[in-house]
């Protein structure tokens, strides 16, 4: 991507490349380049703001950005344009210490503090076996914060990794990848009006295994929960009656 700014006679361009780092966890740096071009000059007089040297870094750099990098990045749930909070929440936040059940950072970086105690809230009461009630005005996110405990408990990881999880059993067999048929069944119970809104904040904020019991599927989809493929139902009040 490239930006432009003018001083004086002088344009100064930036270029902005995403560097990918090859770690355990997928990080993508952000490394900028700023070059000044001559007012009214031809393309090819330009003056580079930077070495030879630094420009062969840059060249190899950019070569080991593949496909597959891009491809882990659009694999993330959930990604937005914008919105995250502050850097150091793209990490992924604990629930409690000495416990496997983490929100992941693909959710993390985009909650505010509320939202976090919340989360935190219903994870509480969940390992205590006690019921709860998260009783936040409406538009504060309530329904990103169950997903975020879902997510928790459910030890996803917002990336490709919950693809290769959700594989059908037969392709589980050929992957070397731990696969495992859901341990943790969900039940969300939803007046009809909203049943299908959190079907598609589901499909949002994470690669969840979900099924929805409900209308000509019905049958359908409660074979597949009772074969335990699933992770989370979908229904309805009147269909759970």
């Amino acid at each position: 991507m490239t930006e432009s700014t003018s001083v004086g006679e002088a344009a100064w361009h930036t270029r902005h490349h995403l560097v990918p780092d090859h770690g355990d966890d997928t990080q993508h740096l952000d490394t900028t380049h700023r070059w000044n071009t001559t007012s009214g000059s031809d393309d090819d007089d330009v003056t580079d703001g930077y070495t030879e040297e630094e420009e062969a870094k840059e060249d190899d750099v950019t070569s080991k950005l593949t496909a597959s990098d891009f491809n882990n990045l659009k694999r993330e749930k959930p990604l937005f344009s914008s919105g995250v909070e502050h850097s150091r929440a793209c990490v992924p936040l604990k629930l409690y210490d000495g416990s496997e059940d983490i929100v992941p950072y693909t959710i993390n970086r985009y909650l505010r503090d509320y939202q976090r105690e919340g989360i935190r809230f219903i994870y509480s009461n969940y390992r205590h076996s006690r019921g709860c009630i998260l009783g936040d005005d409406m538009g504060l996110g309530k329904t990103v914060q169950v997903l975020g405990f879902l997510a928790a408990a459910l030890h996803k990881k917002g990336t490709w990794e919950d693809i290769e999880s959700n594989k059908p059993h037969f392709l589980q067999s050929q992957t070397p990848s731990k696969q495992r048929k859901p341990k943790k069944l969900f039940l969300i119970v939803a007046p009809l009006s909203v049943l299908y809104n959190w079907k598609d904040e589901l499909d949002t904020w994470g690669h969840f295994q979900y099924a929805v019991v409900h209308g000509l599927r019905k049958q359908e989809e409660l074979a597949r929960v009772k074969k335990g493929r699933v992770e989370i139902t979908l229904t309805t009040y009147e269909t759970l009656r």
